[in-house]
């Protein structure tokens, strides 16, 4: 078993509960999501890491968790017109100032909702793809999170969580993994030194 204790099975039951993250101020995305910071520390960069996403003609994803839009913007792009990406975030501040920034560019149609991750305002089965970039860590309640990404996602849907190890450490992420190995069929895994992608399936009926 690896130190990321990531291996579908390996995984202990889910504790009852998994405390909250620290939320990253809003002042501090502007700074964070600089190209050129991100190259010199070698961090992510939007363009290339939404390529791990499905892309078809008709899907509904939802961003939970937009925040400043570090990755809304890619998305859309990637996405492609015909498919629709739901920006989600508790700020109705962050989701006005990203439909300002977002309406007249080129790609999915666009809908902005504020809303709590821990209890999604989606019908159930509604998203064909559920994409976290760094916002679960951040969430009061992950497991409950992860709950809410059962049921709003279709079956056959894909979850797609990109973590931040430095905050989602080993304790906290063990419980949240062992309720995604749970509820969903694991099809991809990556970890570095800064981060772990997981991409998952729910089963099909």
């Amino acid at each position: 078993m690896t130190d990321l204790d990531l291996r579908t099975g390996t995984t202990p039951p889910a504790q009852p509960g998994v405390g909250g993250g620290w939320r990253t101020p809003a002042g501090l995305y502007r700074m964070i999501s600089s190209p050129a910071l991100r190259m010199i520390l070698g961090w992510d960069l939007p363009r290339y890491d939404v390529r791990v996403i499905s892309r078809r003609p008709g899907t509904v994803c939802v961003e939970v968790g937009s925040g400043g839009g570090f990755y809304t913007t890619a998305l859309k792009a990637h996405l492609g017109t015909g498919s629709t990406l739901v920006a989600l975030d508790p700020s109705p501040s962050a989701m006005r100032s990203l439909q300002q920034r977002l309406d007249d560019s080129p790609g999915a149609r666009m809908s902005y909702v504020a809303g709590d991750g821990c209890l999604l305002p989606l019908a159930d089965n509604h998203a064909d793809i559920l994409f976290y970039g760094y916002s679960l860590e951040e969430m009061p309640d992950p497991l409950a999170a992860i709950r809410e990404a059962h049921r709003v996602l279709r079956p056959g849907g894909e979850l797609v969580l990109f973590l931040w190890r430095p905050v989602f450490t080993r304790t906290r992420r063990r419980p949240v993994v062992a309720v995604l190995d749970e509820l969903f069929e694991r099809r991809h895994t990556a970890a570095g030194p800064q981060n772990i992608r997981l991409v998952y399936r729910k089963a099909a009926r």
